[in-house]
Formats: C-alpha cells, structure tokens, sequence
C-alpha cells in the first residue's frame, strides 16, 4: 500500500486564513469539534472523471426510476462516470442510496445499479420534482455505520466465519458484526441492510433535531434522509464548516484526499487518484462530514487531539483479511480490516498505476 504524506492546515476558529508551514504540513485547531488533515499526494494517473453530481446537475448522466434495489443508469458523457458509495439521489418514487463504488464508461449504461431507500413510505410524485428520474446528487450518507451497511457483501466476508473459510473473529469484529444494525434477520439477506439503513435514517433525524432544537422532518417527507439534511437548520450550521472549509482543495492543488477526527477521535478518510477527483468530490464531502458533526453524541468537550502520527497509523496500518467485489468491467473492490478500521479501495482496471478511490472507516 502506499504510504501518504500529510499536508495539515492551520484553521483558527476565528479566521478562515492558513498560515503555511515550510515543511509541508498544516497543523490543525478543531473547529466545532472538528479536526481535518488534507492528503498530499502525486495523482496516480491523469484520466478524468465526472461525479454524479456534477453529471445528474449538467444532464449528462440520468438515472432511471426502478421500483427496487437496483436502478437504470446511462453515462450520456464523453467521460467516464464516477459514482461512490453512500452517494444520496433525490426524486423518482424514494430518494436512494448509491451501495458501491462505480465507474461508468462513457456513453455506456448499466441496469445494476444497486441503491438502498432513504425514505421510507413515499411512491408517489413529490411535488414538481421528476418521477421517472432522479434529479440531484449533492449528500453522502453521514453515518460512518450506514456506510458498512450498504457494503455488506464484502463487510460479510471480513467479519463472518462461515464466508470463504475464514478464520473467526476476534471480539473487535464480533462487536462491529453486531454493530451492523438490531437487524430482524441474518445480515446476508439485502432486506435486513434496508432495515438497518431505514433505522440509521431515523437515528440521523432525530440527532439532527434535538442537537439543532428545530425539527429537521416538517417538510413534504418526514421519513426523507434527503430532505432533512436539507432543512434550513442543518444548513445554518453547515455553512459555517463551509466558511472555514471551502477553499482548501482549490487552494492545494496536491490535495487528493482528507482524513478527520470529531472530539479528538479518528472517524474515516477519503482519498481519491487524482487531486481533479478530489476537489469535485470535495464539498460534498465537507457537508457529510458536517452533518456527522452535528448529529454526533452530546459529549463533555474534548480537549484531546489526533496528532500526525496517530493519522499515519490509521492510513498506513495493514489490512489482516481481505475480500473483493466484481462490480462491473472496470471497476473491482477490496475490502480490509485493519486494526484501526476497514478499508474499501476501488480500481479502475482500465489503470495499474494506483486505486482511485480508498475510504477508511474507523472501527
């Protein structure tokens, strides 16, 4: 694996200017309980992606209304299409969730595409959007457990002995096994992940409300992950990470990825092949992370911080059982547990020099 160097930032809560340090790293004061570390990285390799916001915002991808856990996609671009896991759409009969990473080729289409409901009950037009299609893609799923939900197929194969021979789990992998939901079946069957991403759903809601003190569901759709990380309230308090945070892909042209900690403990990272794929995923990014932020548990302040060495750890620890999914021709993904959290590192096979995508999530 490779191991990353870190360009840290300086943000002082009372100004959004960084001061740089000649060495290459940018040491950060938590903001709002948030720490961030920007990953300075050589792109490994210059072919260009579009994200599925930015190809569902300028009409060059679409996606189909399918009425069950598997949509119709069409790359309608002369790029090829970039769409990550826990990915949020909105419109047709329920907003969804994207389930795995995908590289769609250009001017290509596929009727795999695997998504869980964020919305439970509707299936009927919401107001003026569309209905046959999904309009928007401007969240990601903010629960770090709901992001191992929606990839158990590989999470099933780390955790469970009874999967490809495996050795059993020690006790740290029976508790995250167990953490995947109060499922009413076995994890193995896709129903019992709706069920865990329905239950996350209403967990995010109700933090959301009673960290705010303003409701986040009095809209068209209570039950709508979507619409309530939209409400005006959420976007009050998002818009102050966005002041301090905004600019810092733009302004590290290196940057290919970001690692964060909320109340002094690790939470997961992101980094992408490319910093051009970075820098469009990164405010998207930056409002998950802030929705995390807020909906987190109401905890004593804490005044301890991740250093630099415990982020070095967390990126470059080994992985000790490894799985792998085929999602379609050019896109292959590894899942591994390491003694810090699981990695999910997705290849473009069309490329050797590096992944495009890996995400760590924290145990």
């Amino acid at each position: 694996m490779k191991t990353w160097s870190f360009l840290f930032f300086v943000l002082w809560a009372s100004t959004a200017t960084a001061q740089h340090d000649s060495t290459g790293l940018w040491q950060a004061q938590p903001f709002d309980h948030l720490q961030l570390w920007l990953i300075n990285a050589d792109d490994n390799f210059s072919h260009p992606y579009l994200t599925l916001e930015q190809a569902l915002e300028e009409g060059r991808a679409i996606i189909h209304n399918e009425n069950s856990q598997t949509l119709w996609i069409e790359n309608r671009s002369d790029t090829d299409l970039f769409v990550e896991a826990g990915d949020l759409i909105k419109g047709g009969q329920q907003d969804r969730m994207i389930a795995d990473d995908r590289i769609l080729p250009r001017q290509d289409s596929a009727h795999d595409l695997n998504v869980y409901c964020i919305e439970s009950g509707r299936s009927t037009q919401r107001g003026s959007e569309p209905l046959a299609t999904f309009s928007a893609s401007h969240w990601m799923a903010p629960m770090a457990h709901t992001r191992l939900v929606i990839r158990h197929d590989l999470t099933e194969q780390l955790l469970t002995p009874q999967m490809g021979g495996l050795t059993a789990p020690d006790s740290s992998e029976l508790e995250l096994l167990n953490s995947l939901g109060n499922l009413p079946q076995p994890i193995l069957y896709p129903s019992a992940a709706q069920e865990a991403v329905w239950n996350d759903v209403v967990t995010v809601q109700s933090a959301l409300t009673k960290h705010l003190k303003d409701s986040v569901t009095k809209n068209a759709s209570p039950t709508s992950l979507e619409l309530s990380l939209e409400s005006s309230a959420v976007a009050d308090r998002e818009h102050s990470f966005q002041h301090h945070f905004e600019a810092l892909a733009k302004d590290h042209p290196h940057s290919v990825g970001i690692a964060y900690a909320i109340d002094g403990k690790l939470v997961g990272a992101e980094i992408y092949g490319t910093h051009a794929l970075f820098a469009a995923m990164w405010l998207k990014l930056l409002r998950s992370i802030s929705a995390a932020v807020i909906a987190s548990p109401e905890l004593p302040h804490n005044t301890n911080t991740v250093s630099e060495q415990q982020v070095e750890e967390f990126l470059n620890a080994q992985g000790t059982v490894t799985a792998q999914q085929i999602i379609n021709a050019r896109t292959r993904v590894e899942a591994a547990k390491t003694s810090f959290a699981t990695r999910f590192t997705t290849w473009d096979t069309g490329f050797s020099q590096g992944p495009l995508h890996t995400e760590w999530i924290a145990n």
